[in-house]
């Protein structure tokens, strides 16, 4: 076992009661005031060079190395929670009615406490500094990642981490897994306002149907990855709310309806807005509705520095054990805007997962109220956090 898994087991515990008061106590993005000021109390206890507050709700501090002059690398973490009631079971629920951490921040927080912590006691054993960025509001778009870029949290950075953990079956619990290129989807909202005239049911022809133009619109948007996009590139694109209609036997005068659209590269995701805009305008002449199509440009695609993820599969064995890595062959489906930390700045990143079990009889997924992560993976998460940190500014 590596000095580093040692010395994260040794504060597991400690660590683990920590993810117990913030699972507790769960805020969503931009209200995180208990979260935020708990991780500015400990960073100061564990005794960081420094603790800023960029935005109200977000926390950074720095960790600066013994050996003199050298470089800068940044881990990053989120903290916010999400709009859901909990139904885990756990002795350490929410006690906030309809909010839950049940996207895993509460560990990412812990954790990066934790390479606090371990940081601190390591000061002699690296040159230049560590950067801990405890973001807001990674849930909500835009998202806290480009408030914090913004603030200039990422001047003088070479490189930037980030880790989010992921319900697994329990014998990969503190597996860390990832690949070079793109690693999580863009993901990017779209909307449709579908305008008819109303009508009665038994005289369609004097009516524009909003509920048909609809359909067709949903069909069509199909057709974008199985005819716009080469099948060795892959997208999602679902409308997943539709609002119209008020009873059986009249024909609408209008329909909203909202969806999604996930990408993994520029190029698919332009192809898709431009689809949208044309099957709109198609759409619109056949139906004789007026439809207005709106979009929101969400989180860009997580990529992987090659040279980085290169280093990193060359380092981690070493700190974690070569059965707890793992190069994952496809991309993560969901978003996240640690993203923008490296395509707004051009800075290399790295976007790791770490593979966390479960509790409970089955697997649950992210944002769902029943899932629970084992705190066996968290020692494994801060040891490959603070090995690669302390590996890099040496290299």
């Amino acid at each position: 076992m590596s000095k580093y898994l040692e010395m994260a087991f040794a504060i597991r515990d400690e660590i683990a009661e920590i993810r117990r008061d913030i699972h507790r106590h769960p805020e969503v993005g931009n209200t995180e005031e208990r979260t935020s000021r708990l991780v500015r109390d400990k960073l100061a206890e564990y005794g960081v060079d420094t603790i800023e507050s960029p935005t109200p709700t977000s926390v950074v501090a720095t960790v600066r190395g013994n050996k003199g002059a050298g470089g800068c690398i940044a881990l990053r973490c989120d903290l916010d929670a999400l709009p859901v009631q909990e139904e885990t079971g756990l002795p350490f629920s929410s006690e906030v009615p309809n909010v839950m951490h049940a996207c895993g921040h509460d560990m990412h927080c812990a954790m990066m406490l934790g390479n606090a912590k371990l940081l601190c006691s390591l000061r002699d054993e690296f040159p230049g500094t560590v950067k801990l960025i405890f973001q807001h509001n990674e849930e909500i778009m835009p998202g806290g990642a480009r408030e914090l870029i913004k603030a200039g949290v990422m001047e003088g950075v070479d490189a930037i981490l980030g880790m989010h953990n992921f319900p697994t079956e329990n014998d990969k619990t503190g597996v860390i897994g990832f690949k070079a290129g793109p690693f999580t989807s863009a993901s990017d909202g779209y909307g449709f306002n579908i305008i008819g005239t109303g009508g009665h049911g038994s005289q369609p022809q004097k009516a524009p149907d909003p509920i048909l133009a609809a359909a067709e619109i949903i069909m069509m948007l199909q057709q974008i990855q199985a005819r716009e996009i080469a099948p060795s590139d892959s997208a999602v694109i679902m409308m997943n709310t539709i609002q119209g209609g008020k009873a059986p036997n009249s024909i609408a005068d209008r329909v909203f309806m909202t969806g999604n659209a996930r990408s993994y590269t520029a190029e698919v995701r332009q192809k898709i807005a431009d689809h949208v805009q044309r099957v709109a305008q198609a759409v619109e002449t056949v139906s004789r509705c007026k439809i207005e199509a709106g979009s929101m440009r969400g989180y860009d695609s997580c990529y992987n520095n090659e040279e980085l993820s290169a280093f990193l599969f060359e380092q981690l064995p070493a700190i974690v054990g070569k059965d707890h890595v793992e190069e994952f062959k496809e991309p993560m489906s969901f978003g996240e805007d640690f993203s923008f930390y490296s395509t707004l700045t051009g800075i290399p990143a790295v976007l790791m997962i770490l593979q966390a079990g479960h509790e409970g009889d089955e697997v649950s997924s992210l944002h769902n109220a029943h899932c629970a992560v084992k705190e066996e993976a968290m020692p494994y998460g801060m040891a490959a956090m603070t090995g690669a940190a302390v590996a890099f500014l040496n290299r």
